[in-house]
């Protein structure tokens, strides 16, 4: 516990200062950088430590060349922390905003998950992990996502998309979509199957 508490106190400090530096973006990234990679403050390399975000993962240190600083004017951190089974986790941490509010929400929303799944209604829902570590800072699983612009520059539609990373060559109906991706995409819309005249 301790040792979890020493490396929230790091992070804290540090993005404290970044949020208050006037640099531009570049530089707090490359000077975020240089203090992970400093062995001196034991980040880069350390020794195994149940993550505090979700203890079922042991880190073994950062990702120097990894970390970032997102375009926002709280400047949270995104941190890859190296897992002793050879895995990432990726974390974002905040200061200045509390993150209680959002920690609540998503136990709310596992806990409903848990419930309507004991009752065979899976609405294939992914809550993220999120820690208020105090009452103006904490930390958040990183989920990379694409924005459906980005997704439609890419592959051109949505269909395409969807075809590329989830093929299913010998569907019939499904336009080589497999199923259940299919399926899962339409009721998020809110739509019957009515919705596949019109792919």
């Amino acid at each position: 516990m301790k040792r979890q508490g020493d490396l929230l106190s790091a992070l804290s400090k540090r993005a404290k200062e970044l949020k208050a530096s006037k640099d531009a973006r570049p530089k707090k990234i490359e000077r975020l950088r240089a203090f992970v990679a400093d062995p001196k403050n034991g980040l880069c390399t350390m020794a195994p430590l149940p993550l505090p975000l979700n203890a079922t993962y042991e880190v073994i240190g950062i990702n120097p060349d990894k970390v970032s600083v997102f375009k926002s004017s709280l400047s949270p951190i995104l941190l890859y922390f190296n897992c002793s089974d050879g895995s990432e986790f990726p974390v974002i941490f905040k200061d200045g905003d509390d993150m209680r509010q959002d920690q609540l929400v998503i136990q709310l929303f596992t806990l409903m998950d848990r419930l309507l799944r004991k009752e065979n209604l899976d609405l294939k829902l992914s809550p993220y992990a999120v820690l208020a570590t105090g009452p103006s800072q904490g930390m958040a699983q990183y989920v990379q996502s694409m924005t459906i612009a980005a997704i439609v520059n890419q592959h051109e539609t949505l269909l395409n998309y969807l075809r590329a990373h989830n093929p299913d060559e010998g569907s019939v109906g499904t336009a080589g979509i497999k199923k259940v991706v299919l399926d899962t995409f339409v009721r998020s819309c809110g739509m019957g199957t009515t919705f596949l005249v019109f792919f």
